[in-house]
């Protein structure tokens, strides 16, 4: 199985359907992003259909399933911690952007469906996202 194959079973069976919905969202927008190498094109969108799993659900990284160590470390880079405080979690993100550019990425087109999802956005959460992305820039 493909790992977007993977991504997509993990998503439906580990997602609710709000979540499912935005996890799609982000990996259209990683598809759709033309600054995105080819070579690592595949990778970000399976780890945008990921990128809630280990932060929102009961999920959890068995090793036979995710084999790649890469693709691993993008996965645990980009898991917000429950108790994470944000400046922290972009700091990690942006320092390990070089070796780990997949979850840069994948921040940020999560922010990017977080702020275009208007009917749900507060001005706490649109707050938030914009220091957020500031932070990653």
């Amino acid at each position: 199985m493909s790992l977007i194959g993977y991504a997509l079973k993990m998503a439906k069976e580990y997602y609710d359907p709000v979540t499912y919905d935005h996890a799609l969202r982000v990996a259209t927008y990683l598809a759709d992003n033309e600054m995105i190498p080819d070579s690592i094109e595949d990778n970000c969108i399976a780890l945008g259909i990921m990128h809630d799993l280990l932060g929102d659900t009961c999920y959890g990284m068995r090793g036979e399933e995710v084999a790649d160590p890469h693709f691993r470390k993008c996965l645990e880079i980009i898991a917000e911690p429950i108790d994470a405080d944000d400046a922290e979690y972009i700091k990690n993100i942006k320092e390990n952007a070089r070796m780990y550019p997949e979850a840069y990425w994948v921040k940020i087109a999560d922010i990017k469906d977080h702020l275009a999802q208007t009917n749900t956005l507060t001005n706490k959460r649109k707050n938030k996202y914009l220091k957020v992305l500031a932070g990653l820039l």
